[in-house]
C-alpha cells in the first residue's frame, strides 16, 4: 500500500497544480481589490519580461513556500483595509494631535502642489483618479506577483516587508502626533476625487494623517527596489506608474509637496532597513533549511541550449 502511495505521488505533476493554485490566488487577489481591466494588462505588461529576472530555483521547491507566503499576504491584504479605517477612526476619537500643521502648510509658497494642475483636461482627472484609487496597493500587488514568478522568496519578502508590512507600524507615530488634513479641504475647495461621505465624522477621518504620503512612500519603495531588476520593460513601467502615483496626489490636491518629499525619504529608509533584516535574517537561517530549500540546482537555459 505505501509502495503504491508512494508510486501515485511521484507520478502526480506538481509543478501544474502549483502554477494553479498560483494563478488561482493571484484572481483572488485582483477580485478582492475590484481590479479594473486596466489593472490586470498593467500587470500583464509587467510580466512580459520576467524570465530575465527569475532565478535557478526548481518550481516545487518554490512552491512549498512561495505559495503560503502568497496565501498569507492575500489573506491579510483581504482583511487589511478594515483594520486601517478601524486604526484612523481610533486615532481620530482619542487623539488630540500635539501638532496641528494646516495653516503652516498653507503658509509655505507652492506648498499646496497647484502647479501641478497647470494643465488640467477631464480626461487627465479621470486617469489620475485612476492612478490614486488603485496606486495604495496595485504598486505593491504588481511588484510582489512579479517577484513570485521570478521564484524569488527573497524579493517577495523584501517588497513586502518594504510596502504595507513595515510602512504601516512605522507610520502610525507621526500619524499620531501630526494632524496634517488634505490640500483641498484646508482650502474649502470641491474635493477632486469626487468621494461622498456618509457623514460628517467619516469625512474628517478620511482627509487626515497626510504627514508623510503614504501613497508616495508605498510607490516610491516599489519604484527604488524595481530598478534593481534586470528586465527593462518591468522597471520602466514602475518608475513611470509609481511616479505618476506620486504626481497624482499633487494634481488631484490631496498631498502637500513637503508631504510627497517626506513620503520618498520615509520610504529609502524603509527600503534600507527591510534590507537589513533580510541580509540579517538569512545570515541566521540554519544550514540544512537553506540546502533544503535550494535542492539540486538545474543548469541555466542558455547552458541546457549550448
Amino acid at each position: 500500500m505505501e509502495q503504491k502511495g508512494n508510486s501515485w505521488f511521484s507520478s502526480q505533476d506538481w509543478t501544474m497544480y502549483g502554477i494553479i493554485v498560483s494563478i488561482f490566488l493571484m484572481w483572488r487577489i485582483g477580485t478582492v481589490g475590484n481590479w479594473s481591466t486596466e489593472c490586470w494588462i498593467l500587470l500583464m505588461i509587467c510580466l512580459l519580461g520576467v524570465r530575465r529576472d527569475q532565478i535557478d530555483q526548481d518550481w516545487k521547491r518554490f512552491f512549498l513556500i512561495g505559495i503560503p507566503l502568497l496565501g498569507v499576504f492575500y489573506y491579510f491584504y483581504g482583511s487589511g483595509n478594515g483594520l486601517w479605517w478601524r486604526i484612523a477612526n481610533w486615532m481620530f476619537e482619542n487623539n488630540k494631535h500635539p501638532w496641528q500643521w494646516d495653516q503652516v502648510m498653507m503658509s509655505i509658497p507652492f506648498n499646496d502642489g497647484a502647479w501641478a494642475r497647470a494643465i488640467n483636461t477631464p480626461l487627465l482627472d479621470r486617469v489620475m483618479r485612476w492612478v490614486y484609487n488603485y496606486g495604495f496597493v496595485l504598486s505593491l500587488w504588481i511588484c510582489i506577483l512579479r517577484s513570485y514568478w521570478t521564484r524569488s522568496v527573497k524579493k517577495m519578502l523584501s517588497y513586502a516587508l518594504s510596502g504595507h508590512m513595515m510602512q504601516f507600524p512605522l507610520i502610525l507615530p507621526f500619524y499620531n502626533l501630526i494632524l496634517l488634513r488634505e490640500v483641498w479641504f484646508v482650502k474649502q475647495q470641491p474635493d477632486l476625487l469626487l468621494r461622498t461621505f456618509a457623514t460628517e465624522n467619516d469625512k474628517l477621518v478620511a482627509v487626515m494623517n497626510c504627514m508623510p504620503s503614504m501613497h508616495t512612500s508605498i510607490s516610491f519603495a516599489m519604484l527604488l527596489l524595481a530598478l534593481r531588476e534586470k528586465d527593462r520593460i518591468f522597471k520602466y513601467m514602475m518608475v513611470t506608474y509609481c511616479a505618476a502615483i506620486i504626481f497624482s496626489t499633487l494634481y488631484l490636491q490631496i498631498h502637500w509637496v513637503l508631504d510627497v518629499v517626506a513620503g520618498m525619504i520615509f520610504a529609502f529608509l524603509v527600503v534600507k532597513l527591510s534590507d537589513f533584516i533580510i541580509g540579517f535574517v538569512s545570515e541566521k537561517l540554519p544550514g540544512k533549511l537553506k540546502r533544503f530549500y535550494k535542492g539540486k540546482r538545474t543548469k541555466p537555459e542558455s547552458a541546457v541550449a549550448a
